[in-house]
């Protein structure tokens, strides 16, 4: 029976330690879209919404809550999805906004 426990607390704890690097990614992207934030006078929906995104993914410590390994995967995914959706936001305000803005054609 020990040796059936062995494989899920390995794996939970290779979870948990991919969390943590996503953790990281999540703080790298917020403390980069802080700055572009903070540079930019526009107010840009898809910069706010990366920024959100990002915020919740980084910040709320779910993964403290969850002991098993079906509730770390659902956080992984939810934490890759929120990162998915904040860059395609952040690629969108770089590609159409800024060039916008840099361009003196926003509105």
């Amino acid at each position: 029976m020990n040796e059936m426990r062995t494989p899920d607390k390995t794996e939970i704890e290779s979870i948990r330690e991919r969390l943590s690097q996503l953790n990281t990614k999540a703080y790298y992207l917020l403390v980069a879209l802080s700055f572009i934030y903070s540079k930019t006078s526009e107010n840009i929906f898809s910069l706010k919404l990366a920024l959100a995104l990002t915020a919740v993914s980084a910040v709320l410590p779910v993964q403290d809550l969850a002991k098993g390994r079906a509730a770390l995967r659902i956080i992984q995914g939810g934490k890759i999805v929120f990162l998915a959706l904040a860059l395609a936001s952040t690629l969108y305000w770089i590609i159409f906004v800024a060039g916008a803005i840099n361009h003196g054609t926003s509105k």
